[in-house]
C-alpha cells in the first residue's frame, strides 16, 4: 500500500516503517539506546528492525538504505547481544560503535566513511547475501567504494566529499550528548504519548486508505481493451453484476411493453395442421371468404 504520511516530532517509529525525506529536508530518529541517526535530504530507509531488551539491555537495529545519505552516530554497544547495521542494495555494514556515513550514489554502488570507531563492510553476492570472506574493515578516517556483487575496494582516506560532511557530524555528535543525558526523561515521555500517538495514526491511515480504494466498477466512459484473435471472452451468464447494477425506471415512467407478435409457421409446418372438417379447400382462415 502506497501511503506515506508526514512527521512529527516525537511520533513513534516502529519496525517495518519506511521513512524518506525531500529536497532540503532531513529526519533524526533517536534509538532507545541513545544512538542517533542522520537522513539527509532526497533519501528513504526502512527500518527492517528495531527492538530492545530491557532486562539484557541490549538493542537490534538494522536500517536498509534505499537511496541516498544516511549519517549515524551509534552509543558502544553496552551488550555483546547488541547489533546495529545498515544495509544497502550492494553492501552490509556492521557497526562496532561509531560515527559513520553511508551514501547511495545509485543502485551499482555505495560509498562507506568512518569518522570514529570501526565498521566491518562486506558485499552482497547475487543472492543478496553478505560475502563475509572478502569483509573490510574501516577505521577513523578511511572509506570504501562497493560495488553490486563485488567485494569492497581497498580502504582510502575520507575524500572530500565525505569530509564535506563532517559540521553535520559535529552538530549530530552535540545533540547525541545532551539526550543520552536526558534520556530516562525521553523513555519515560516516549511511554506516555507512545499510545496516544499510535492510535492518532492509525486513524490517519485508516482515512488515507479509504480515500484511495479503487471503485468496484469502471466509472462511465472507461476505455474498454479490445481482446487479441483467439482470446474473446464468453457470454456472461444473465444475473451477472452489469446486469444487477442497471438503473430500474420509477413505476409508471417506463417505457410500455409491446405485445408479442403471434408464432408464424411456414409451409412445411402448415401441413401438419389438422383442418376442420366443414372447412372448403380454399376457404382463408379469418372466415372472409365465401361459403
Amino acid at each position: 500500500e502506497n501511503l506515506w504520511l508526514p512527521v512529527e516530532k516525537d511520533m513513534p517509529l516502529e519496525q517495518g516503517d519506511h521513512i524518506k525525506t525531500g529536497a532540503k529536508g532531513f529526519a533524526e530518529i533517536l534509538v532507545d539506546d541513545g544512538s542517533q541517526i542522520r537522513l539527509e535530504e532526497n533519501s528513504e530507509i526502512t527500518l527492517s528492525e528495531l527492538s530492545a531488551d530491557s532486562q539484557t539491555k541490549s538493542v537490534t537495529a538494522s536500517v536498509y538504505l534505499w537511496f541516498g545519505r544516511m549519517l549515524s552516530n551509534v552509543s558502544r554497544l553496552a551488550h555483546s547481544r547488541s547489533k546495529f547495521e545498515v544495509l544497502t542494495p550492494t553492501v552490509v555494514a556492521g557497526v562496532r560503535g561509531t560515527d559513520f556515513a553511508v551514501e547511495v550514489l545509485d543502485t551499482k554502488q555505495t560509498d562507506v566513511g568512518v569518522f570514529d570507531g570501526e565498521v566491518g563492510v562486506a558485499g552482497l553476492d547475487r543472492q543478496k547475501r553478505p560475502m563475509r570472506e572478502s569483509e573490510v574493515v574501516l577505521g577513523k578516517g578511511y572509506q570504501s567504494s562497493v560495488f553490486r556483487n563485488r567485494p569492497p575496494a581497498p580502504p582510502a582516506q575520507l575524500r572530500e566529499r565525505m569530509l564535506s560532511f563532517t559540521p553535520q557530524f559535529e552538530f549530530l555528535k552535540n545533540k547525541g550528548t545532551d539526550r543520552r543525558r536526558d534520556l530516562p526523561k525521553i523513555m519515560e515521555k516516549r511511554k506516555v504519548v507512545h499510545q496516544e500517538t499510535l492510535k492518532k495514526w492509525k486513524t490517519i491511515k485508516t482515512e488515507r486508505s479509504n480515500q484511495i480504494k479503487k471503485p468496484e466498477t469502471p466509472p462511465p466512459g472507461s476505455r474498454k481493451i479490445e481482446p487479441k484473435p483467439g482470446m474473446e471472452q464468453k457470454a456472461p451468464p444473465k444475473n451477472t453484476m452489469e446486469n444487477r447494477i442497471r438503473l430500474q425506471p420509477k413505476e409508471g415512467t417506463g417505457p410500455k411493453e409491446k405485445p408479442q407478435p403471434k408464432p408464424k409457421t411456414d409451409a412445411l409446418e402448415k401441413k401438419d395442421l389438422k383442418k376442420p372438417a366443414t372447412q372448403p379447400p380454399n376457404k382463408k382462415k379469418d372466415g372472409s371468404g365465401t361459403p
